[in-house]
């Protein structure tokens, strides 16, 4: 724990230091804390939570007039968490950590790093970091080390990503695992309305998996579409899953609607079912946002379960 304060101390200095006008070192960060009740069909509990809150430090430097370096350092802080009332390692996590080089050929990253196939779904997953994420019911939402990762540049909007896993990774049960992404269209829809993505995982984590994503925006609403199938590593037990999402902005407001359905017991729930979500944010500012959701889930081998949240999200 010891360690990880003075990574924040640290930071902090950097960012109080002249490098700062340079544009070589950021400290970035969100705290997303909510007060959310559970009722898992045994019992129902109310607690304050964390949604994946988290600090980083980021920077990048002119090798040459064609070639960029940069790095990046971030963790989840967890400022919910009661074991000891924070005073263990347990508050602090790795996120994504890598170094890399960026130039007119693309980029390379070694670390770690969501991979290709989390990258496809784009924003598709509408709870994401909340308990209605598609996680909690699909695989392929990776964020893996050892790893070696190549991006293509954008070419007319059509872009390709590959990303190596080690053995050596603990996930990987002794396999090296391949994850490969073709997208084409816009990720934040300004030059182009839509964005479609194929991905697909090969011994990563212990899963085959194969994905489409389908994403469009038409004025205030944005439609997404995706659809996977998985499988344990030498098995032939294909499981599929999908996701559709809807969400449509009123002035300072955004209405959210998410639906899945998964054949796959592999998700955080462990179990195969349904999880339906639907919630509401405030814009407050450019960095301040509140939120409400409720998500309900089906399961087919364990009770349902019922959460409902509202909270504040912090960007800086």
């Amino acid at each position: 724990m010891k360690n990880h304060l003075i990574f924040v101390a640290i930071s902090t200095l950097l960012c109080s230091s002249p490098v700062l006008a340079d544009d070589l070192v950021k400290l970035y960060g969100r705290a997303n804390i909510g007060i959310q009740s559970k009722d898992d069909g045994t019992s129902s509990v109310v607690s304050a939570e964390s949604y994946a809150s988290r600090i980083g430090v980021k920077g990048n430097t002119k090798v040459s007039d064609s070639l960029e370096a940069f790095y990046v350092f971030e963790f989840e802080v967890k400022p919910t968490e009661n074991e000891n009332d924070g005073k263990t390692a347990d508050n602090l996590s790795a996120r994504s950590e890598y170094i890399g080089v960026k130039g007119a050929f693309g980029q390379f990253i070694v670390g770690r790093n969501d991979t290709p196939m989390k990258r496809s779904q784009n924003s598709a997953d509408l709870m994401n970091d909340y308990t209605g994420d598609i996680s909690s019911l699909m695989v392929g939402e990776n964020r893996l080390g050892d790893t070696i990762q190549y991006s293509t540049p954008s070419l007319a909007h059509l872009q390709f990503e590959v990303s190596y896993i080690a053995k050596d990774n603990n996930k990987q049960n002794g396999d090296a695992g391949m994850s490969l992404s073709a997208s084409y269209g816009d990720r934040k829809f300004k030059a182009m309305p839509f964005f479609v993505s194929v991905a697909r995982d090969s011994k990563v984590a212990g899963q085959d998996v194969n994905r489409v994503t389908v994403q469009g925006k038409m004025g205030a609403l944005t439609l997404s579409g995706m659809y996977q199938q998985s499988e344990k590593v030498d098995t032939d037990d294909k499981k599929d899953s999908y996701v559709v999402s809807a969400s449509y902005k009123i002035n300072d407001y955004n209405l959210l609607a998410q639906y899945q359905d998964s054949e796959s017991e592999a998700g955080k729930m462990k179990d195969s079912g349904t999880g339906t979500s639907i919630g509401v944010e405030r814009m407050m500012s450019k960095q301040v946002r509140m939120f409400l959701w409720y998500s309900q889930f089906e399961l087919d081998n364990k009770p349902d379960q019922d959460h409902i949240a509202v909270g504040l999200r912090y960007d800086f």
